[in-house]
């Protein structure tokens, strides 16, 4: 399998994921980003993950180099399943010599797979991923959560997401942390690579707790030790309901019907604007803000007040 994605959409392969490995056996390879490698683990064997290192990926990790189409040859694949569906797959995969080769891409792509399927959106983002595979393979859902049994009463907020636009703010995200801290145990958990020294400072004059995070498997391992987690339409957010845990949502450009988790343990807020996507859209005009956003007023107009008042009523009360 080819499944090259951020963390969120990692977990949303889950579906096609399980049902290709009860179709094929559990000898299935699957070659991923090397962040998503501790996702995949959660619920595949580590020896039949393949990460693709950092330096193999080219022009905005649009196009893969010989490398990676040397790792995958390396695997003398029978069958290729592409649950990436882009130009970053393609490259993969164009000169491979497996005998089949199916999945979904753009249409200009369409020579090199023996089965494809173009994008099918479907009601939630997961099902992407099933319409590439589900005429010929059966479709057996993942429904379970990876157990957590920790009895922490903390709570996390994790302000970053996988692009800015999807972002609320991290001032933003420090003043609730104020407000909430009055009363409960909070933690912000925060991913090395995009703080500094400044924004360090400035939680600890604020008497903030805060925790570090290097990798991928720390975040894991942080999550598994809270009650509830609170960001953006985001991986810690999807990583937290695979453990069980509440979650509580900020969208702003992306719709919140193709990307909540499962379950009943899941809350949001979201600000409808005309340019908020629409019901059968996954993400706003501009992309879900990549291409550019004369104002992000969906994130601007969420009050903290707003959030704050969502998650005690929501989540703090009658969750509890």
């Amino acid at each position: 399998m080819i499944s090259i994605h951020k963390l969120g959409d990692s977990i949303f392969t889950f579906d096609a994921i399980n049902s290709i490995k009860e179709y094929f056996g559990e000898q299935v390879f699957i070659i991923c980003n090397i962040d998503s490698v501790p996702i995949y683990e959660m619920i595949h064997k580590k020896e039949y993950l393949i990460p693709v290192p950092r330096e193999y990926f080219h022009f905005g990790d649009r196009y893969l180099d010989r490398r990676a189409r040397k790792l995958l040859s390396s695997l003398k694949p029978k069958t290729i399943i592409d649950l990436t569906g882009v130009m970053t797959s393609a490259s993969l995969i164009f000169n491979s010599r497996a005998s089949g080769i199916i999945g979904f891409n753009r249409r200009i792509f369409k020579g090199i797979y023996n089965n494809f399927r173009e994008f099918q959106l479907g009601k939630h983002s997961r099902e992407i991923y099933i319409n590439a595979i589900k005429e010929i393979i059966p479709i057996t859902e993942f429904n379970k959560t990876i157990e957590s049994t920790n009895n922490s009463d903390r709570i996390l907020i994790a302000p970053f997401a996988g692009w800015i636009s999807k972002e609320w703010s991290l001032v933003k995200f420090i003043e609730l942390a104020e407000l909430l801290k009055e009363k409960l145990n909070v933690w912000l958990i925060l991913d090395n690579r995009k703080i500094n020294e400044e924004i360090l400072n400035y939680l600890k004059v604020k008497k903030i707790d805060f925790v570090r995070t290097n990798s991928v498997s720390e975040l894991i391992n942080e999550i598994k030790n809270c009650k509830l987690l609170i960001g953006n339409d985001s991986g810690p957010v999807q990583i937290a309901a695979l453990l069980g845990k509440h979650t509580f949502s900020i969208y702003g450009p992306t719709n919140p019907d193709f990307h909540l988790p499962k379950g009943n343990k899941h809350f949001f807020i979201q600000k409808k604007l005309p340019c908020s996507p629409s019901r059968n859209e996954r993400l706003c005009f501009t992309d879900g803000g990549k291409n550019g956003c004369p104002a992000f007023e969906c994130l601007h107009q969420i009050t903290v007040e707003q959030v704050y008042k969502q998650i005690i009523s929501n989540i703090i009360v009658n969750k509890s």
